[in-house]
């Protein structure tokens, strides 16, 4: 009895031992990905300036007490946005509480970059090395880390959210296994789809839609009760990020989000040709490679299975399970599914089918980490030989990223490259609250049906008075909070320099009074003669009210429905 109990506290620290070695590894291999990064600072390209101005602003109205800053007031020149209404804020406490630390601005992103890097290689780990084993883990996480998409988001998108949303989406189906196994990791599943939800919507959509597919093929194998069961506790989660989901659903109408449709063009340029070359011309370069790059990858595993590893019925079974979750991928970013595309609005508001390109890299990652396990069967020669091109593979990986991470300028190492780019990531960065920063176009004021908002003019007047007489005062100008005295000597016209949008609320000597939307998208109000105490705040809509209602309410039933698992 107590040499057993000898022998599995052994097995329990050798296990211990060879997963600190794993993170060791993993942020080993953070380091050399993203070392252009954590060397040389911000490059700046494509969406860094908006998380950049993200953050500051919402750190910033997080200090003053607004412990959910859905209004970001500082942005677009000062006339505001209602930026995370629509877009997910966990990032972004994740990012003040770094700050709180006093870290800084840029080491706080390099930080979180590399963060999401880490975990997207540590969460595949955990999916990977429970199906198949530690070694084929750790090499799997390794294939997803140095995935050419994730250095396409890391260096050229600049992506905050995505990165982390991929980080997240090995966990989807390391839940689910666990989930089918001991019921009580359901309870991960509800908090799985709380987090994706706060963090990214595309992804959030794109990936429920694969994981549906993916449930729907458990039937298979199990019974019904336990996918119904997992589906509820999924639904869950995203009842419980209802404060968040519910608002960013019914207030669309407000901004001008339809505008998102018309980021690539149209559709049809974002979407991959079937054949070689895989892409037309109008997408861009980068893109079409990640494909070739990835579907080449996923080709010559699937080869190595066809040629080597048939004979093993299980691995070969887990291979082509891979190969096919990856082909209908391959499918759906090709011009097979355009109908598909060109007949759902909601999935145009994605901007591209190339979205997919996370999970079908995680597709990628697992079909390694499935060849693995197969290999480690064979004769040495074999082995040898698989071995070394899963080192080739791997290599492969890192030379993408590597090049793209150097084909950009950085902040603390431009060399000789233009750096008109980086100027408005620089004032983000530099002098984020003078009021020169914009925000994205399709959280402006919806104005003209079809035709896009005015963008903001720099150097506006707080408020001004656009007809009649008065004489106007500004006593208070908070984030959330605007008061003034105005004196109205002829009935007068007064514009607010701050975007309409329903939260926002006047009262003019305590009462609510009308307001109405200005030809730029402003808040403007009319006064008859009189003196006035004017005050403006920013509250909560019914749909955000009923949002935490329902988040409370689905709260509830997780702590009742934990009961019974």
């Amino acid at each position: 009895m107590i040499l057993k109990l000898l022998k599995k506290q052994k097995n329990i620290l050798n296990t211990n031992i060879f997963d600190l070695i794993v993170v060791l590894l993993l942020i080993f291999a953070v380091m050399i990905i993203n070392l252009r990064m954590i060397r040389d600072g911000l490059n700046g390209m494509v969406d860094m300036r908006w998380h950049i101005t993200w953050l500051q602003h919402f750190y910033k109205q997080f200090l003053e007490g607004i412990w959910y800053p859905r209004w970001l007031a500082g942005t677009n020149y000062g006339y505001g946005s209602p930026t995370f209404v629509f877009y997910p804020p966990l990032v972004y406490y994740l990012g003040s509480l770094l700050r709180l630390r006093d870290l800084g601005i840029e080491n706080t992103l390099i930080i979180l970059y590399s963060l999401a890097l880490f975990l997207s290689g540590f969460n595949c780990y955990l999916f990977c090395q429970n199906r198949y084993g530690k070694i084929p883990g750790l090499l799997g996480a390794f294939a997803y880390m140095s995935a050419p998409y994730i250095a396409y988001n890391l260096y050229w998108v600049s992506s905050l959210s995505v990165a982390f949303a991929i980080a997240w989406i090995p966990l989807c189906w390391w839940l689910t296994d666990k989930s089918l196994a001991f019921p009580q990791w359901q309870i991960g599943i509800t908090i799985f789809w709380l987090v994706l939800a706060l963090t990214h919507l595309p992804t959030l959509l794109l990936c429920g839609i694969v994981w549906s597919f993916y449930i729907l093929f458990l039937l298979t194998n199990y019974s019904w009760k336990k996918i119904v069961s997992i589906i509820f506790f999924a639904g869950i989660g995203l009842g419980t990020a209802s404060f968040f989901l519910l608002p960013a659903i019914l207030e669309q109408k407000y901004v001008d989000i339809a505008s998102m449709k018309g980021v690539i063009g149209d559709i049809k340029n974002a979407i991959f040709g079937i054949g070689l070359p895989f892409i037309p011309s109008k997408l861009d370069f980068q893109v079409s490679h990640i494909l070739f790059h990835q579907s080449l990858v996923i080709l010559i595993f699937a080869a190595i299975n066809f040629l080597f590893l048939r004979s093993q019925k299980n691995v070969w079974r887990s291979s082509i399970f891979w190969l096919l979750f990856s082909a209908a991928l391959f499918l759906m970013m090709s011009s097979v599914s355009l109908p598909i595309w060109e007949a759902s609005s909601i999935l145009q508001k994605i901007q591209a089918p190339w979205r997919l390109f996370s999970v079908f890299s995680f597709g990628g990652a697992a079909l390694l980490a499935s060849t693995t396990v197969g290999i480690y069967r064979l004769r040495f020669r074999a082995k040898l030989l698989l071995s070394l091109i899963i080192i080739v593979v791997l290599v492969f990986n890192l030379s993408y990223g590597y090049k793209l991470s150097r084909k950009f300028p950085t902040f603390n190492n431009p060399g000789k490259a233009n750096l008109q780019h980086l100027e408005s990531s620089r004032i983000a960065l530099e002098d984020p609250y003078s009021e020169k920063l914009l925000d994205v176009g399709e959280y402006r004021p919806a104005i003209n049906p079809g035709q896009p908002s005015p963008p903001p003019i720099i150097g506006q007047a707080k408020i001004s008075l656009i007809s009649g007489q008065a004489d106007i005062k500004i006593e208070r100008w908070q984030s959330y909070q605007r008061d003034f005295n105005i004196n109205v000597t002829q009935e007068a016209t007064i514009k607010i320099r701050t975007y309409y949008y329903p939260a926002w609320h006047l009262y003019v000597n305590n009462q609510p009074y009308d307001i109405e939307q200005y030809e730029d998208g402003t808040i403007a109000f009319n006064l008859n003669p009189g003196n006035y105490n004017v005050n403006l705040r920013y509250q909560k809509t019914q749909a955000f009210i009923w949002g935490i209602l329902i988040s409370f309410f689905s709260l509830i039933v997780l702590i009742v429905s934990s009961l019974f698992i």
